[in-house]
């Protein structure tokens, strides 16, 4: 989420401003009060810069800027408000640095976590990830190596469900690897990760019959293992 800050002290200050009586007059060039954005001069200059005030980005900007505390007698700049634009798309949703919607948790709160329908390719290239990290790296998952399933997967969701999506995806994989280490345990009760996995436990272990035992509690997913499945 944006953070909306007055730095322009500090703007008048790097430019020689030191001199300038605070609250009676003098700002830099460009610079304004946010008071003054919707008079005809400043909105002339926003125009000229480009921006389109009648956008839904434009008023997505203004809107945020307003909720972090941006107030009548703080200043900002025209170039900063273009800046901010970047931020959003043309419907005013915030995007990430991928340009995606629906990946900035805003005040929703928690809402967001619960589990939802994703695409089955999705969970098979996770639990596919999980079980080479017990095949091969005794249960220590090396890195992230997940985001390009997560990216794949946002793009087959609607923004409004791409939270839930992340949240839910998050929730198998953990299930996943709950179901490895129950049936690793059943064979060695001591086993840590980390330690070596003993041989052939897991390598017969398949989505379908983790997913056959998956319990949900809430918006919790959880999983153990019977070896004899």
């Amino acid at each position: 989420m944006p953070n909306i800050t007055n730095y322009s002290y500090l703007i008048q200050s790097m430019f020689g401003g030191k001199g300038i009586s605070w609250g009676t007059g003098g700002t830099l060039p460009g610079v304004f009060q946010f008071s003054q954005l919707n008079s005809s001069s400043i909105q002339s200059q926003l125009k000229a810069a480009g921006i389109d005030t009648n956008s839904k980005q434009y008023k997505a900007v203004i809107q945020q800027m307003t909720k972090s505390g941006c107030t009548g007698g703080m200043y900002t700049n025209v170039q900063a408000i273009k800046n901010l634009m970047k931020q959003f798309n043309s419907d005013g949703d915030i995007v990430g640095p991928d340009g995606l919607a629906g990946l900035v948790v805003t005040g929703a709160g928690d809402s967001y976590k619960k589990i939802i329908d994703i695409p089955e390719s999705s969970r098979d290239e996770i639990f596919e990830y999980v079980k080479n990290a017990y095949l091969g790296h005794n249960g220590m998952q090396t890195g992230n190596g997940t985001t390009e399933t997560y990216m794949d997967m946002y793009k087959q969701l609607d923004k409004d469900d791409r939270l839930s999506g992340r949240y839910t995806l998050d929730q198998y994989r953990k299930a996943y690897s709950e179901a490895f280490v129950s049936a690793i345990r059943a064979v060695d009760p001591t086993w840590t990760h980390g330690n070596p996995v003993p041989s052939g436990v897991v390598d017969g272990i398949t989505r379908e019959a983790v997913e056959a035992n998956l319990h949900q509690s809430g918006n919790r997913l959880s999983a153990g293992f019977d070896r004899k499945i």
